[in-house]
């Protein structure tokens, strides 16, 4: 009955005038994604248990990643789970929604679509290490390059080469709740997707160095030296100086 109180609550405009509502969520509210789990749980997730049993899924929102073990069976889940999702009023994104082969040293066939992307992180072969010291081919997830491009945006959003007033101490501690949240996320797998980034951050931490001391002004070599300092003298300064790789490149 509370459900259906919210899903049928008018719509009021800024000028107060009502608009009646016969599906979807309160637009901003916060009820809104208890309301949209649960019409999934039923719409998607029961309804995966009782029709593909021998299918494992994982979803999150309205995003999910069903695991086939053959492309057959994939084209069948495909399939149904659009069928199911127009039932239940949905639309499956015709772009985002596709059929992906792990590849990796077992699995060496050859397929248009090998990496996939969710929830911040891109699902591709990569070069890993094996529990016997060799390196080989594995199907892993790391940072999405979209994911990458955003952290960088925000650092560039810090404009740190206007903050020369302040101490290295000082812009280490407005930067590093943000850095180690990133870490103890996208570094929770495949770490060395993140090198990039901490690469980025030590330019811009160069950059500032130069701007601040009139010694580094005009010596870009200078200021990666004085960097390279810093990080012997002080290790945890910043958080992305403690993982391996984090190197002035």
């Amino acid at each position: 009955m509370y459900i259906e109180r919210w899903l049928t609550a008018p719509f009021e405009t800024a000028r107060g005038t009502r608009l009646p509502r016969d599906r979807g969520t309160p637009q901003g509210g916060v009820v809104s994604p208890i309301l949209m789990n649960l019409f999934m749980h039923y719409a998607f997730d029961c309804w995966m248990q009782r029709n593909f049993p021998q299918c494992p899924f994982a979803r999150y929102a309205d995003d999910a990643v069903v695991h086939c073990r053959s492309q057959e069976q994939a084209q069948e889940a495909m399939q149904a789970i659009a069928s199911r999702l127009a039932e239940c009023g949905l639309t499956m994104h015709s772009e985002k929604s596709k059929i992906v082969y792990c590849k990796d040293r077992s699995r060496t066939q050859a397929y248009p679509n090998v990496t996939f992307t969710f929830l911040g992180f891109q699902f591709r072969p990569r070069r890993a290490q094996t529990k016997y010291g060799r390196v080989s081919t594995s199907f892993l997830p790391g940072a999405s390059p979209v994911a990458l491009k955003r952290m960088r945006e925000q650092v560039r959003g810090w404009r740190l080469t206007g903050k020369t007033s302040k101490p290295l101490v000082e812009v280490a501690k407005q930067c590093n709740p943000t850095i180690r949240g990133w870490w103890n996320y996208y570094g929770a797998f495949y770490r060395s997707a993140m090198h990039g980034l901490c690469r980025y951050l030590d330019r811009k931490l160069v950059r500032w160095a130069r701007r601040k001391y009139k010694t580094l002004r005009r010596h870009k070599r200078r200021g990666e030296e004085w960097l390279q300092k810093m990080k012997e003298a002080q290790p945890r300064l910043f958080e992305h100086w403690q993982f391996r790789g984090a190197k002035v490149g």
